[in-house]
């Protein structure tokens, strides 16, 4: 959460954040600016108020941070830049400026989005310039990393807001679909042509926005055989087809930045062959289970490793015995949910992986099967909140159907 970043800092021995940049494109800058629309430069010293660098005529927006405000016009910043041929430069020069003049000192956390090149050779100029700062190396997540995996109750009511977007917009397309009428195992939207995949996608997409939520890193609408490939979007030009596997993963963001939700249901229109009802079943009972792991303390890896244990036992393939499978399950159980789709904690099996469930954790459960070569994919998401009292609560709380009557 925002309010442990000074506690972070001192536990992990750093004197100050720098960071640069626009919220429309950097999820970091998004978070330390609170959401305010506007590129530039944050300093916080530990234990001292941020203070934000902005530009005059983004004095209003740059309020809205709470944060301390000054002007670029303090710095002179058009002669600092007009001084050097080189932007780079100038860029290091105006941001040692910055640092002098809020009394920066000791190891700096600095965050940017820039090109590799530049940022090696403006953070070796910078060291020159400035001895009395140091570059703070981190050997594992960021400060921010850290302070973003907790969600505080703005926060979740931010991301549970998006929810509702996602379960208005899935239940509107389900009830626009079941009363079209089916022929020859094609669902028809009109007395003459059927319905695509892209007609579905359309209808979610449409209510998303009027909702407030775009779909800024796509959505899954797959059928059949691309179900059964866990990142297959789906082809828009297919017909819909009875009895088919239909993965919908719905994972929209707050419009002009801001959170994400993240949904799964997997279903078939009309009927589906009892294999599939089995298969369905085996997913379904591998997220009850999950479920049953979660609670404050446990790993992450060893919550991914017991699921792989689960589908094993049942006759399917994991990355625990077969590292490289493309089929059976092999997608991970879920990861962290915020201001980015995917970000920590994670569940995965890498011996590295320390991450442990926390109060305040926000993360999706979603196992699934993949057989592609059989025609078909499954899995099932749900997002999952630790809340202060260290309780499991589903946010997503939709119900799990895998036929879809007609």
């Amino acid at each position: 959460m925002y309010k442990d970043i000074d506690r972070l800092m001192k536990k992990m021995g750093i004197s100050a954040l720098y960071a640069e940049g626009s919220p429309q494109n950097d999820a970091t800058m998004y978070y330390l600016l609170r959401g305010a629309h506007i590129s530039a430069y944050y300093v916080k010293r530990r234990g001292k108020r941020a203070c934000v660098v902005h530009s005059p005529i983004e004095r209003e927006v740059a309020a809205q941070t709470g944060h301390r405000l000054i002007s670029t016009n303090r710095y002179n910043m058009r002669s600092i830049f007009e001084r050097y041929r080189d932007p780079v430069k100038a860029r290091t020069v105006f941001i040692d400026t910055i640092l002098r003049d809020l009394r920066v000192r000791g190891n700096v956390v600095f965050h940017g989005s820039r090109h590799m090149d530049n940022s090696y050779y403006l953070m070796r100029y910078l060291t020159r310039l400035n001895r009395r700062i140091e570059i703070y190396r981190s050997t594992g997540r960021g400060v921010i990393s850290y302070a973003r995996e907790t969600k505080d109750v703005a926060e979740v009511a931010r991301i549970k807001r998006a929810r509702n977007g996602v379960i208005r917009a899935f239940d509107r397309m389900i009830t626009a679909v079941r009363a079209m009428r089916v022929k020859k195992g094609l669902i028809m939207k009109d007395r003459k042509r059927y319905l695509r995949l892209g007609d579905l996608r359309s209808m979610l997409t449409r209510t998303l926005f009027e909702n407030n939520l775009i779909n800024s890193g796509g959505m899954i609408v797959a059928q059949g055989r691309d179900a059964g490939v866990p990142h297959n979007a789906g082809r828009d030009g297919c017909a819909v087809r009875v009895g088919k596997t239909i993965v919908f993963d719905i994972f929209p963001q707050e419009i002009g930045g801001g959170y994400y939700f993240d949904f799964t249901r997997t279903i078939c229109f009309g009927h589906a062959p009892k294999y599939l009802r089995a298969i369905y079943q085996t997913v379904k009972d591998a997220q009850d289970y999950a479920f049953e792991l979660l609670s404050v303390g446990k790993k992450y890896r060893s919550i991914e490793r017991a699921i792989c244990d689960f589908f094993e036992k049942r006759g399917h393939p994991t990355f625990l015995s077969s590292p490289k499978t493309q089929r059976g399950y092999c997608h991970s159980l879920g990861h962290g949910l915020g201001l980015d789709i995917h970000e920590s904690p994670m569940f995965n099996l890498l011996k590295n992986n320390a991450d442990t469930i926390k109060r305040g954790h926000v993360f999706t459960v979603e196992p699934g099967l993949y057989y592609p070569e059989k025609g078909f994919g499954i899995r099932l998401e749900d997002v999952v909140h630790i809340n202060s009292r260290g309780q499991v609560q589903n946010l997503t709380r939709y119900p799990r159907q895998f036929v879809i009557e007609m």
